[in-house]
């Protein structure tokens, strides 16, 4: 077969006609990449998109579709698992980030715009960590740090005996995590009671409900009564039938050793929960903690 007489292609010297070009009829914008008609001429395929927005490329039928994007609200980045009682009622749930972390998120009524700015990350070894905060609607939702396997210090009050070495290391737990709490948060906690303090399954003693200390005013008082309670908590300890009637009627005990007593003492003056953490070898804790 004479090479002359094969076809010859022709590439145009651009794929896209300039705008304007009359010589390129409509008809053509629609025609298929290669029309055997025109000797195999390479045409330019369906223009798609007509008008480019912000340098991206629209399509003409979403010309009047608003380009932007809803933002994500916090509620969808936790997907909800089932309720618990963890020093309080909330839901567990993973939030949708790297490694899915376990959290729990308690829901609280309406609040005041001021209390809500009150709110801040909180994580200390004995606090259970405050990690996030959002609005739905009129709800308030704070997620807390999960805590696996843990249980409130009610739920074995009334029924385990402690040492006063077992009330020893839990009061300085406490009093550790107070310290954080009045020094570093600058609030006080007011929530000091069997029920707001867990026992996790790694032996640590932690404060809940962070946040709801942070959304409420405090005060001089307020601050006092936490040391107080500290000293109404060795009390209970340390009789379980005290700790079943809940009762600070017996400050006076004689089931608690003088050392005990002398620290419950301290804790109805005028101290500091920084002074209580430092005291002297002679005291209470200090004999218990260093034994």
């Amino acid at each position: 077969m004479d090479s002359s007489a094969k076809r010859e292609t022709i590439l145009p010297g651009q794929l896209w006609p300039q705008e304007g070009d009359t010589s390129v009829k409509k008809s053509d914008l629609n025609a298929s990449a290669v029309n055997e008609d025109t000797g195999g001429q390479i045409r330019p395929p369906k223009r798609v998109f007509e008008k480019t927005r912000l340098g991206i490329p629209v399509k003409a039928s979403e010309k009047n579709v608003s380009l932007a994007i809803s933002k994500k609200s916090s509620l969808d980045k936790y997907h909800k698992s089932y309720n618990i009682d963890q020093a309080g009622r909330g839901v567990i749930a993973l939030k949708d980030t790297e490694n899915l972390p376990v959290c729990l998120i308690k829901d609280y009524g309406a609040q005041d715009v001021q209390s809500i700015r009150g709110l801040q990350f909180a994580s200390h070894r004995n606090l259970v960590s405050l990690i996030d905060h959002f609005q739905s609607e009129d709800r308030l939702h704070l997620v807390y740090e999960y805590e696996h396997l843990a249980i409130s210090l009610g739920c074995v009050a009334g029924t385990v005996q402690f040492t006063e070495a077992d009330i020893a290391t839990i009061c300085k737990e406490i009093l550790e995590g107070l310290k954080f709490i009045h020094l570093v948060l600058r609030t006080s906690y007011g929530l000091l009671d069997f029920s707001n303090i867990l026992l996790t399954w790694q032996g640590e003693v932690k404060l809940a409900n962070i946040g709801e200390c942070l959304l409420n005013k405090h005060t001089s008082i307020t601050i006092r009564k936490d040391i107080q309670d500290v000293g109404s908590m060795i009390v209970f300890l340390s009789d379980r039938t005290i700790s079943l009637l809940q009762s600070n009627n017996g400050l006076d005990m004689p089931s608690l050793s003088r050392l005990a007593h002398s620290f419950v003492q301290k804790t109805k003056e005028d101290t500091t929960v920084e002074q209580l953490v430092n005291v002297s070898i002679s005291d209470f804790c200090f004999v218990l903690w260093h034994r």
